[in-house]
């Protein structure tokens, strides 16, 4: 017989993420770095000290063991939060739904 777990918790958690698949909104899998250098140029003040260097933000992600960066333009940073942002929420309802399944599992191996 095929567990499959009832709870309201777990409804919601399906619903939200099939209409998060169905939908058009994208999802990423990475993390913020926000850093603080000076551009370079001789005339700016971020030379003349730490105290002006700009802040840039990047997307860090790790593949095969990896990390790599990128660089986020700041009229793409809006844009690209709310891709990790849901992928975040995705990630979280898939450990609600495996969490439901493994505790109606548990449940039904003690009967």
């Amino acid at each position: 017989m095929i567990l499959k777990p009832t709870s309201a918790k777990f409804k919601r958690a399906i619903s939200r993420l099939r209409q998060m698949l169905n939908s058009d909104e994208e999802l990423l899998r990475a993390s913020w770095i926000r850093m603080a250098h000076p551009c370079g140029k001789s005339g700016c003040r971020c030379a003349k000290g730490k105290k002006y260097h700009h802040i840039n933000w990047y997307l860090s992600q790790s593949k095969d063991g990896k990390s790599r960066m990128k660089s986020v333009p700041r009229e793409y940073v809006k844009a690209m939060k709310a891709k990790t942002e849901a992928y975040k929420e995705a990630r979280g309802l898939l450990a609600i739904i495996g969490d439901e399944y493994w505790n109606e599992f548990s449940n039904k191996q003690k009967r």
